[in-house]
């Protein structure tokens, strides 16, 4: 029995040996590689929903990496490898440089592609023919789009919110994050301030692809306490490996807070932070949402670091509604359903500015 058990833990310290001295043998690109595929193993959550199998990936791709893989090659092999994922907060970057994201595709992209700026000034005139003040821009210029776009008439405010982020510098920085976030918030109060007297406001967040601060910003729209959604996050073991199910609530905001009926205009680029706003409010009784769902594209992002400062982010979360249905992917439904067409363009009108305005009288 002596002999036996010693010479198991011989075998075993052979096995554990040999191992060692094949891990110390992998090559930089290889040990990228490796690392790059075990996080999404053990943390992506949506493999399944995705049709995705991962180790299928492994055995495709790994045969192609060696030490002499170069930097660009093996960023390549990562984009192929996650490409038909179509996550959008799927990334890889280089220092604070994005060099490959993930398309998830947007009928309303397709729809307007190249011509979101005619859109918007459609809207901005359907506002002014309905004797909305001329359009002002606040905040932050990103793109050549303001972080807020600003008008009212006497009973009804409207704010298109353009993105979830002042700078793009706060992407990247957890502080630059927190103080890009209070200016957000800042800029809002301020805004619904100069709305004290009307009996409504249009949010219109149409084409937000996100950021950070949307739950925050919920808050100041609130008018009680209330469960949102439910959230659970995916842990490691087998693909299905996920925490338990954590209920998420808004609470009103203890200062500027606007409690009169509200419209929020959504549609299938209405993403992360944007949709945390849109799910925030949703069960809010002076709230109605009108457009079409959101992007179905609410985890936070999971990011690690590779060598050379390569990093690359994931969605390891997941939202459920509050009959606990998985979102990701379904997005946030809107519950007046009502879409944009090029041909509202060449008409003059956003159906929608006018729908939200009919609500609201």
């Amino acid at each position: 029995m002596k002999i036996k058990i010693s010479f198991l833990t011989l075998m075993l310290l052979l096995c554990f040996s040999i191992q060692g001295q094949t891990e110390k043998k992998l090559s930089r690109p290889e040990k990228d590689f490796e690392k790059f595929w075990i996080t999404f193993k053990d943390n992506y959550a949506f493999f399944k929903l995705k049709g995705v199998d991962w180790d299928e990936t492994y055995k495709i791709f790994r045969l192609q990496v060696n030490r002499k893989t170069k930097e660009k090659e093996l960023i390549q092999l990562f984009s192929e490898m996650v490409a038909p994922l179509k996550d959008g907060h799927i990334s890889i970057s280089k220092k604070d440089q994005i060099v490959y994201k993930v398309k998830k595709p947007s009928v309303f992209k397709e729809e307007f592609k190249g011509h979101e700026k005619e859109l918007w000034e459609t809207s901005f005139k359907t506002l002014e023919k309905k004797g909305f003040s001329e359009i002002k821009g606040i905040g932050p210029i990103v793109n050549n789009e303001h972080l807020y776009y600003v008008s009212q008439n006497s009973d009804i405010g409207f704010v298109r919110i353009s993105r979830c982020f002042g700078s793009l510098e706060s992407i990247y920085d957890d502080k630059k994050e927190i103080e890009d976030t209070q200016l957000m918030l800042s800029l809002f109060d301020s805004i619904l301030n100069s709305f004290s007297k009307t009996k409504g406001i249009i949010i219109d967040i149409r084409a937000n692809g996100g950021g950070h601060g949307g739950l925050e910003l919920a808050t100041r729209l609130a008018n009680e306490k209330k469960i949102t959604h439910y959230k659970a996050v995916r842990i490691k073991g087998n693909y299905d490996a996920i925490s338990t199910l954590e209920p998420i609530y808004i609470t009103p905001n203890q200062g500027v807070n606007y409690a009169n009926p509200v419209v929020i205009l959504t549609n299938d680029k209405t993403a992360s932070s944007a949709e945390d706003f849109t799910i925030a409010l949703y069960q809010q009784k002076n709230v109605t949402t009108l457009g079409t769902n959101t992007a179905g594209m609410l985890s936070d992002m999971l990011s690690t670091d590779l060598y050379h400062k390569i990093s690359f982010t994931l969605s390891n979360q997941i939202y459920y509604s509050i009959d606990k249905i998985p979102l990701e992917g379904i997005g946030v439904p809107a519950k007046i359903e009502l879409k944009n067409s090029k041909k509202d363009i060449d008409n003059g009108i956003d159906p929608l500015i006018i729908k939200a305005i009919e609500i609201l009288n």
